[in-house]
Formats: structure tokens, C-alpha cells, sequence
């Protein structure tokens, strides 16, 4: 069974180009850095679908399964850092980022993670 980092993010207007260009550039400076392809996903954005023309920006990634549970944290915090970056880049959106059932917390001064408790 795997588990899975989902986020969202809605707003009133479509992508500007400077958007689109800093994300996607973001997302291939994450992919390319990430160490652990063999075990784990790179991340995944799905395609713009027109039905829902409020939905700007979505995805999931699933996070390695490895004997080694610092593995996942590792991509967890990863991905986050890579969620971070990307809200960076989009202006005022409403964001949804969880994990499974768990929702991420974000923080204007160090981005997303997960909660304490």
C-alpha cells in the first residue's frame, strides 16, 4: 500500500505564463534532484482540465515504500520543499495539500509541513 502527497489549488483565473514558466521550471529542478528515482515517483502534475477551470494547479505524488522509513520522510519533506517553492511562484490561490488523510500546514515563513500532533 503507498502513500501519497495531493495538492490543489484554486482560483478565479487561469495561469499567468510567468507562472507557468517559474513552476515548471521548479518542478524540473526538484525532479532532476531527487535521489531516490529507484524507489520513489518524481513529481507528478496532472493536465488542466477544462471542467474544472478554478482548479489552476494539481497533482500527486506517491512516496517510496522502503524498509527504511526515513526513506519516506525524506521524500515527504522533499516534495514539500517542492510545494513550497511552487505556491512561491502563484499568487493568490486557495491551496490544499495533504497527505492521505493528513493535511499540511502552511507557514508564510518556512512553507509547508506537516502538523505537530
Amino acid at each position: 500500500m503507498g502513500v501519497s502527497v495531493y495538492y490543489t489549488c484554486v482560483r478565479d483565473r487561469s495561469l499567468t505564463n510567468s507562472e507557468e514558466q517559474e513552476v515548471t521550471a521548479v518542478i524540473d529542478n526538484y525532479n532532476a534532484g531527487f535521489e531516490m528515482k529507484d524507489i520513489g515517483e518524481e513529481f507528478c502534475v496532472y493536465d488542466y482540465d477544462p471542467d474544472e477551470p478554478t482548479v489552476i494547479f494539481a497533482g500527486s505524488t506517491k512516496l517510496p515504500l522502503s524498509d527504511n522509513f526515513e526513506d519516506t520522510l525524506h521524500a515527504l519533506f522533499y516534495w514539500l520543499g517542492c510545494l513550497t517553492d511552487i505556491r512561491r511562484c502563484i499568487s493568490d490561490g486557495d491551496w490544499h495539500v495533504h497527505l492521505d488523510d493528513t493535511d499540511a500546514v502552511w507557514d508564510e515563513e518556512t512553507g509547508w509541513h506537516m502538523p505537530e500532533d
